[in-house]
């Protein structure tokens, strides 16, 4: 899917070799990959939101957005 908004990417993570910095890598970054049959809802956006903050007591904040716009925002400031 990366590579559809021109960016350079991998799975760093083919026949489970546990890559030590991530399953992915999008242009020199690396990501973790996650999959559940079912994710819980208050994460997902809702309404006409683009995305859902959340965090947890006494953690950095973190968002969840479909992934397809935050390729195109990488892709943006590349």
């Amino acid at each position: 899917m990366a590579k559809g908004f021109n960016l350079e990417s991998f799975n760093r993570d083919r026949g489970g070799a546990q890559h030590e910095q991530g399953d992915v890598e999008i242009d020199d970054k690396f990501y973790g990959c996650k999959r559940r049959k079912k994710v819980p809802r208050w994460i997902l956006p809702e309404k006409e939101e683009l995305g859902v903050v959340f965090r947890g007591d006494g953690m950095k904040p973190f968002i969840s957005l479909p992934l397809e716009n935050y390729l195109l925002l990488l892709s943006l400031i590349k």
